[in-house]
C-alpha cells in the first residue's frame, strides 16, 4: 500500500497531481516540509508545482510507510535512450 508510481522524474515547472484512489484519508507531505497537502479525502486530488530541481522525498503522515519520490531535473539532465 503505497503511492503509485513510487518515483517519478519531472522537469522544473511541472505540476504533479496526486489522486486518492483509496477509501481512507491520506496526505502528501515532503519530509523537508517543502509542501504538505494536508488531508486528501477518498476520491479527491491535490496538486503541487515543482519549480526547483532536486529530490523530493514524501510520505503520508497518517501512514508513514507510504513513501514516494519526485526527482526534478533540468531537461538537459534527462537520460537519453
Amino acid at each position: 500500500e503505497s503511492y503509485s508510481p513510487t518515483s517519478i522524474e519531472v522537469d522544473p515547472g511541472t505540476t504533479v497531481t496526486w489522486t486518492n484512489n483509496d477509501m481512507v484519508i491520506h496526505t502528501v507531505t515532503d519530509v523537508k516540509k517543502t509542501f504538505d497537502s494536508e488531508f486528501i479525502s477518498a476520491g479527491k486530488t491535490w496538486q503541487y508545482t515543482f519549480e526547483k530541481p532536486g529530490k523530493y522525498d514524501y510520505l503520508c503522515t497518517l501512514h508513514p510507510w507510504m513513501k514516494g519520490i519526485v526527482n526534478v531535473v533540468e531537461e538537459s539532465s534527462h537520460s537519453m535512450t
